[in-house]
């Protein structure tokens, strides 16, 4: 199984962090009155059981593949913004 250091690493082309991971709470890290998704589980089980419906693609794919373009994206924007002369 992947972990989001190893995510990071692939898309970037970069060495994988030696940062480790913080534990914070939402109400810590976001500050009073943010609700957050501690009320929000995700869970298949609800969809299966209604519709009969598995994902294809496995959490890991989506966000490698969604990670990736938008790396690509954002790579590219910022090459075509570097390489436009300035005006002084």
């Amino acid at each position: 199984m992947y972990c989001f250091k190893q995510v990071y690493s692939k898309i970037s082309g970069e060495p994988p962090l030696d940062v480790p991971t913080i534990d914070i709470s939402s109400k810590e890290f976001y500050g009073e009155g943010y609700d957050d998704s501690d009320k929000r589980i995700p869970d298949m089980t609800i969809i299966n059981r209604q519709l009969g419906w598995n994902p294809k693609t496995s959490i890991w794919d989506l966000l490698d593949s969604t990670l990736t373009y938008q790396h690509r994206t954002y790579s590219e924007a910022i090459k075509k913004v570097m390489g436009k002369p300035t005006t002084s």
